[in-house]
Order: structure tokens, then C-alpha cells, then sequence
């Protein structure tokens, strides 16, 4: 660890460096720092000055100022990294030893060391992340601490998934340290040493990495050092964007521009990748970004740079002076062109934009905007190259029009399809991952309130984000015109949303803003984005949605946040979470009588509590409260999706047949993209027998959230009841593919497998259910019957005594006992049983016309009677 307040030791150890070579160094660094503090064309005179006949130490300084000219900051070692430190730079760099603490990080390893500093990987001792921490040598040294503050500003402002995530800035005991999100994989320059990646790669890489920088150009950063060993490539194969040190803010009109991270008047970056303006002294803008690119493109393709020499002079004039090396003639011409492009030396003359880059790429890897190159290559031989490349640079110019033209052509389609991402928690807090996460769902809900768009579930979309290369993939895997993505920026008493809006076909950037409200103000920051996106993507207004955008009202900032908590503890569905999720809807509803939603939330909660599933307690319990709940809701806000889905729900279990209808019809005319409501209807039709209406009803639902396992689990459930437990099986087996523990699916699974016959493997399922679920109720009576099918009773009535045991103590759904009876063959018994769970209205009585474990009991006149009084025909 460092002394004091972090500045080098000044006297030497034992076996350091003698006295006289340190005090030599320490007058090497003095003038070195103070010259870094001079402008670039006073700095050589300044030296001169100040070694006077000292030739030796000047020419030292004036060494180590031309290499910083040239190196990076972080990666490598630029001469301020040696220096910095504090000691010789032939002795070893100090490194943090594991169990070391920074701030709430607790360091495990010692990863790499560069010119600013060494990186750790570490963990938080309360979140048990893993992260990266960048520390900085020279601590005294207020230049190092300058440009690390820097570096942190300018690369936390930025939220994209192929650049590094800066989570904060800490300070431990006056040492300053970045944590950055901890990516692991191999750098792109590691990769290249030892082969070319194939084309489709080269361009996949090329595609994400001009679609990071467009994002940062986007926020008003320019990276200024783009190169493949600033290029991770994580486990994925994903490109990640590593080091914004020496990123630079874009100077806003009329505000002070930003000094160089180096130091005024210091060539910032690599000098191979370097922009000619930015060698010559010029401003780095937009443009020299993408020549970087253009130089990481080249490397990609070719495995060599496009500009070298012997020493720094020949490479600079290379760079200044010449063309490019040649490509290899395998080399398509297409890429060919894109690639000259980013490397013209003359700026207005080069490709603008990154996303201009990143589009032309795009066209090219998915061989739409290119029919034209490839019957043309295959002409050739009976073209000139000079035709060839002519009808390649008509095509390039196609998929690279103007921004204001393309979203002219963009807008003039109609979006009735949008996915919605998760909005990234940019607070630095991982506590307010479900702030996030609420909030997308506000906006969500709200917009499908407000206009007949068609909505795909935010979880849905982030799962196919993590293993689609870019976001128009995604929203053309979802089948969606558009993909709306965003972050949450949260700081004291104020909210910010950052939204964007992304077309599917060339994945541009339609329409981009941000949103601030004070805390208070959250719902109406709701409806200003909702309003926002229904104006750019021209949607039109239900009268209803027009007049609840209008009237938005405020919310009380707690009883909001404790909404937010309750329903991410409401989506984990486990008698537990449930009941955090009531404590934090009662919260709610404490601080805020009049908040609607908290109402419907605890509806739905209380829905859930009296399932045979989850046996909390009887529904003549929970059912009366979730009406209650329900009711107040629609008190409130009449316009209630969730509410009315939620009496919906209560209606269905007590029978009241045409009543469930009407209000999961209002629910489903309030918020078509509400997939639960789909969900719910649907079951409520299955009941029914109306098969054909309840299998489109719940695969509408799927097209809404079509990796959500609630309602994978139901799609399965829907299709054993219609007689299909073959496609129910292998859907069924697919969604555990997503979550093995999800214990629905799992169930709905026993389900299709004991329709089908197949009780050998629904014993294994009904096995495993009864150890996950710690003996639930409904899974032991799972495991009986399939004993009992077989050819096991003993072992079935051994379990049926355990049930009728617990009943005796506590409380055990009649249902999970009749079947019991009912596949011994005890048919008076399982009668009896089935007339307590008609009474306390179970939710199973809606189903019993549809049940396979009902089979035994069909012919009874007994059970046709039940039936016929449960309104089931």
C-alpha cells in the first residue's frame, strides 16, 4: 500500500536505488510534470531553460515527452505511468495484495498494470459483484488524479452493451479508484496475433464497435483511441469498448471546452491509429474516431495495420503523405470501399457519422443491400474493375443516405409493433435495479393504455439482447418495427429517463430525447415519454389514453418506491416473495390511499395466495381481500388494466362465469399488450371447453412476452387440456431450457407427461417437484397418483396419510386429496372431497371438466352433477 496521503516514499528502502540514481530520477520527473503543464511549442524551451548545461537530464525530459506523445493511457506504459509511480521504472509496480479493501470493494487479484495504473478484479462486500478497479500510480501527482476524474466523467455518462460500464468513483483514504464492470475474455488484439478473424466476424465486430462510438459521439464523447487491444471480446464473442481515458467531451455551444486529458496542447492517443488532423495538431472531432475505426477495420480484414514505419517519423508521414498499404485481392471491393472511406485524410471527405459506418457494414454482413456487388462479382470477368467498383460505390451510397433522409423514409411506415428493453440502472446503485425495472413497466403499460401499439415484454427483449449482436437483430427476432431502449439516471430528489428509439431495418436511431422530473413527478415523467414516442412514431390516441396523459397525478416518492419493490417481489411468485410483496403494497398504500396500482397489485397478490398451487391458506381466505383490493382500484382509476383483470380473475374462481368475461375483456380493451390478462382469459376459456379461443388467446399472449415463463407455462397447460400433450411436452421442456427451477413449468410438465401416458418420466418430474417444493401439498398428491398408475398403492396411500395428517394441523387444498382418492378408486371419498373445495371455491373447480386426473370420477353421476352446478358442461 501507498504511505500517507498517497505520494511516493522519498527515502529509499534497503536494496532500492542509491541515493544519488534517485535523487537523479526525481529530478527527471520534476521537469518532466512541469513540462506536461506548458503548451506542446513552449514545452522544449521550457527545458532547455530549466537543465541549463545539463544535457543529459534534458534530453531525458525531452525523451520522455516524445513518448507520451504516443502512447496510451491505459494498456500501455506512456512515460507519465513510469514516472508516476514514484520509483525507478525497472522496479517492480506496487500491487494491492488480495483481501486489500477499497471503499466496499474487497480486491482478489492483481490483473494488469498500465501507464495510469494497475487493474484489480475485485468484489463488492455487500453485492457480491464482481468488478474491475482501476487505481492510479502517482496519487500526489494532481495531473493523474486529473485525468482519472476524467476518465470516469466522461465514460460514466455512457450506457451501451459493447462499452465498458464505469459504475462509480470511489476514494479510499484520498486514493481515488474507478470500478468498472469486469470483463473477461480475450483482447482483440490477442486474437489477431494469432489469425484473421473469417469475414462475417470481422464485419459482426466491426458492425458493434461503430454502433458503441455512434452512441458515445451521441452523448457529446469522442474516444481518441480506438485500437484492437482497447477491444475485449467477452465470453460471448461480443466486443467490448474498453478505456475512455482519453476521451474528450465535445465542446457544447457556448459552454468552456474541455482541456486534453495529456495536457493542453499533447497529442492524445496511438500514434499508428491517429487521425492526420489530430498528428497535426488539430481538434479531434467525431471523424477522427472514425478513422480509428477505419484503421481497427484494416486490422481486422488484413491482420496488419494500414500505415507503419521503422520509427515514429516514417509512420507519421505514412500516415500524412501516403495511401494505405494494399488489401489482399480476397478482400471483397465493398469492404474495400468502406474501409478507404473511414481512411480518407481528408475529414468532410470521409464517412461522417460512425452510424454511417456501422450501416454500410451492416448492409454488406447481411447481404440485402448488396444483390446488385454479388451478381456484378459474378460478371466480372466480363466488366472492368472500374465498373465493378462504380456499381459498388452507387450501392455503399444507398446504405449510407443521410440521416434526415432515411428517417424521412423510416417515419413513413407505420410502427404497430414495439419491443421495449429494460431501462439500464445508470443511478450506481444496484439497490434501484427494480426502480428501473418498474419504471419500463409504467411506460410500458401506460403507452399500451394510451394507443392500440402492439407491446413486447421488456424481459422478453433483454433476454433475446443477450444473444443477438445488435438491437435492430433483436427487434426483427421479436417481430417488432422498433425497439425502445433507455437508462435511468437517478440523483437525489430528480429522476432522468434517456429513451431512444430504434428502426429494425437499419437499425437507426429514429428519435432520441431525455426526461427529468422531480421524484413526485414520476408518473408524469411516465406520460411524458409515453407522449413523446406515440408524437415521433405518429401512433394514434385512444380517447381514454388522450385524457389519462393529461391527468396525470403525483405519486408520493415513497409509497412509489415500495410499489416497485412489492411487484418485483410479486413477479418471483413464491408464497414468500408474495407475502414481502403485500407488506410492500400495504406500505404503499399507507403512504398514498389514493395510488391505484398498489391496489390492483395487492389484488393480484392475494389472487395468487389462495391457488391450490401455492396452498397458502383457503381462497374463502384470500379471494374476499383480492376483491376488496380489486375494487378500490377501479375506485380509483376506472381505466385500471390490472384491475380489472384482477376482478376478473376472482370472478372466474367463484363461478361467476359471465362476469370474469366482461371485465378480462375491459382489462384486454384497456391494455391489449398486457400479456397476464391474455394469460387469464385464456385459462378462463380452457375451463369453458372453448379450446380453439383458448389456445389463441394464450399464443397472443406469448407473441406479447414470448420468453416469459408464466406464460410458456400456461401455453403448455392450455395444450394438454385440448388434448395435444405431445406439443405441450416439448414447449414445456423448451421453457425449462430457460429456468430449470421454474416450478410451474415444471408442474404444467407432470401435467403433459401423465396425459400422454408417459407416467415413468411423470414420476421423475412428480419426484423432483416434491423436493423443490418441500413437500408442497399439490405435488405430493402429483407424485400419489402417478404411483398409483404405476401399479404402486402402498406407496400412494403412504402419501395420501401424510396429506390427510397435515390437513388435520394445518391447511391442505381439499383438491390434492380427491384426486388422491380418486385414482385409489375411493370415488366416495374423492366426492366428498371435491364438494369441500366447490364450497371454499377453489380455483381447481374451474378446472375439472378439463383435468386428466379427473378421469375416474367422468362417469360418476355424482361428479356430471358438480360439474353442471359449477356452470361446467
Amino acid at each position: 500500500m501507498r504511505s500517507g496521503d498517497g505520494a511516493a516514499p522519498e527515502q529509499p528502502e534497503k536494496g532500492s536505488t542509491p541515493p544519488d540514481e534517485r535523487a537523479r530520477w526525481l529530478r527527471i520527473k520534476s521537469v518532466f510534470l512541469e513540462a506536461l503543464e506548458h503548451q506542446e511549442r513552449e514545452r522544449t524551451a521550457f527545458v532547455k531553460r530549466t537543465c541549463g548545461a545539463d544535457a543529459e537530464l534534458r534530453d531525458e525530459v525531452l525523451s520522455l515527452l516524445a513518448s507520451e506523445k504516443a502512447a496510451a493511457s491505459f494498456g500501455e506504459t506512456p512515460a507519465a505511468g513510469l514516472l508516476g509511480l514514484g520509483a525507478p521504472a525497472d522496479q517492480p509496480l506496487p500491487r494491492l495484495e488480495p483481501g486489500s479493501r477499497l471503499g466496499a470493494y474487497e480486491v482478489t487479484a492483481f490483473l494488469a498494470a498500465g501507464g495510469m495504473g494497475e487493474v484489480y478484479r475485485a468484489r463488492h462486500t455487500v453485492l457480491h459483484r464482481p468488478v474491475a478497479i482501476k487505481t492510479v500510480n502517482a496519487l500526489a501527482d494532481p495531473l493523474a488524479r486529473r485525468r482519472l476524474l476524467r476518465e470516469a466523467r466522461h465514460a460514466a455518462i455512457l450506457s451501451h452493451p459493447n462499452i465498458c460500464t464505469i459504475h462509480e468513483v470511489g476514494d479510499a483514504e484520498g486514493a481515488p479508484f474507478i470500478v468498472m464492470a469486469l470483463v473477461e475474455g480475450q483482447p482483440l488484439r490477442e486474437m489477431l496475433r494469432s489469425a484473421v478473424p473469417a469475414l462475417d466476424d470481422a464485419l459482426n465486430y466491426g458492425v458493434q464497435v461503430a454502433d458503441a462510438l455512434e452512441h458515445a459521439h451521441q452523448h457529446g464523447i469522442i474516444h481518441r483511441d480506438l485500437k484492437s487491444s482497447n477491444i475485449v471480446l467477452d465470453a460471448s464473442g461480443r466486443p467490448i469498448v474498453l478505456d475512455f481515458g482519453l476521451a474528450k467531451r465535445l465542446p457544447q455551444v457556448g459552454a468552456p471546452s474541455d482541456s486534453t486529458v495529456t495536457g493542453q496542447g499533447a497529442l492524445a492517443g496511438t500514434l499508428s491509429h491517429m487521425a492526420p488532423e489530430v498528428l497535426q495538431g488539430g481538434a479531434a472531432d467525431a471523424r477522427s474516431d472514425v478513422w480509428s475505426l477505419g484503421v481497427l477495420l484494416y486490422e481486422l480484414i488484413t491482420g496488419r495495420l494500414p500505415f507503419s514505419g521503422r520509427t515514429a517519423f516514417e509512420t507519421s508521414s505514412a500516415i500524412l503523405s501516403e495511401p494505405p498499404h494494399s488489401m489482399p485481392g480476397s478482400v471483397p471491393w465493398a469492404v474495400r470501399l468502406v474501409i478507404e472511406r473511414c481512411l480518407i485524410k481528408n475529414p468532410p471527405a470521409r464517412y461522417q457519422h460512425a452510424a454511417d459506418v456501422r450501416d454500410a457494414l451492416d448492409a454488406i454482413r447481411r447481404r440485402r443491400a448488396w444483390p446488385l456487388v454479388g451478381r456484378l462479382f459474378v460478371a466480372a470477368r466480363r466488366r472492368t474493375l472500374y465498373a465493378i467498383g462504380a456499381a459498388a460505390v452507387v450501392v455503399l451510397a444507398s446504405a449510407s443516405v443521410g440521416p434526415r433522409v432515411w428517417e424521412r423514409l423510416v417515419d413513413a411506415r407505420r410502427i404497430s409493433t414495439l419491443a421495449f428493453l429494460p431501462l439500464e440502472n445508470a443511478t450506481g446503485d444496484a439497490a434501484l435495479d427494480y426502480y428501473a425495472a418498474g419504471l419500463t413497466d409504467g411506460i410500458m403499460g401506460e403507452l399500451g393504455v394510451a394507443t392500440q401499439l402492439r407491446l413486447i415484454a421488456p424481459a422478453s427483449a433483454a433476454r433475446v439482447a443477450r444473444t443477438t449482436d445488435t438491437l435492430a437483430a433483436v427487434a426483427r427476432r421479436l417481430g417488432a418495427d422498433a425497439i425502445v431502449t433507455g437508462r435511468l439516471r437517478h440523483a437525489g430528489d430528480r429522476i432522468a429517463v434517456d429513451v431512444r428509439v430504434i428502426d429494425r431495418a437499419q437499425g437507426r436511431v429514429l428519435w432520441s430525447d431525455t426526461y427529468e422530473r422531480t421524484a413526485e413527478q414520476t408518473l408524469a415523467l411516465q406520460a411524458d415519454v409515453v407522449r413523446a414516442i406515440a408524437g415521433e412514431v405518429r401512433l394514434t390516441f385512444r380517447p381514454e389514453g388522450a385524457e389519462r396523459l393529461t391527468t396525470v397525478r403525483a405519486v408520493n416518492p415513497q409509497a412509489y418506491e415500495a410499489y416497485l419493490k412489492g411487484r418485483y417481489e410479486w413477479n418471483q411468485r413464491t408464497q414468500t416473495s408474495l407475502q414481502r410483496a403485500i407488506a410492500f403494497f400495504t406500505t404503499a398504500i399507507d403512504l398514498d390511499p389514493t395510488y391505484a396500482p398498489a391496489h390492483a397489485a395487492l389484488a393480484d397478490c392475494y389472487n395468487q395466495l389462495g391457488t391450490v398451487l401455492l396452498a397458502a391458506g383457503s381462497p374463502r381466505k384470500y379471494r374476499p381481500l383480492a376483491a376488496a383490493a380489486a375494487i378500490r382500484a377501479l375506485q380509483i382509476d376506472p381505466y385500471s388494466a390490472e384491475a380489472h383483470a384482477a376482478l376478473a380473475y376472482v370472478h372466474k374462481y367463484e363461478l361467476r362465469w359471465n362476469d370474469a368475461e366482461r371485465e378480462f375483456r375491459r382489462a384486454i380493451e384497456l391494455n391489449p399488450s398486457y400479456p397476464l390478462a391474455h394469460v387469464w382469459y385464456a385459462n378462463m376459456l380452457m375451463a369453458r371447453g372453448r379450446m380453439d379461443e383458448a389456445l389463441a388467446e394464450v399464443r397472443l399472449a406469448r407473441e406479447l412476452d414470448p420468453f416469459s415463463l408464466i406464460v410458456n407455462a400456461n401455453v403448455g397447460w392450455v395444450l394438454t387440456v385440448a388434448g395435444r400433450p405431445a406439443e405441450a411436452i416439448t414447449h414445456l421442456e423448451w421453457t425449462l431450457t430457460l429456468d430449470s427451477t421454474y416450478v410451474q413449468a415444471r408442474a404444467r410438465l407432470f401435467g403433459a407427461l401423465f396425459a400422454a401416458g408417459r407416467y415413468a418420466e411423470a414420476r421423475e418430474q412428480a419426484e423432483r417437484l416434491v423436493r423443490v417444493t418441500n413437500r408442497s401439498p399439490q405435488m405430493v398428491a402429483n407424485l400419489a397418483i402417478v404411483e398409483v398408475k404405476l401399479g404402486r398403492p402402498n406407496v400412494a396411500r403412504a402419501l395420501l396419510e401424510e396429506l390427510l395428517a397435515r390437513e388435520r394441523v394445518g391447511y391442505v387444498p381439499p383438491p390434492s386429496i380427491a384426486w388422491v382418492f380418486a385414482a385409489l378408486g375411493d370415488l366416495d371419498q374423492a366426492m366428498a372431497w371435491f364438494n369441500r373445495a366447490f364450497d371454499e371455491r377453489s380455483n381447481a373447480i374451474a378446472y375439472l371438466g378439463g383435468e386428466p386426473a379427473n378421469s375416474p370420477l367422468r362417469a360418476d353421476p355424482r361428479f356430471q352433477a358438480l360439474l353442471a352446478h359449477a356452470g361446467l358442461h
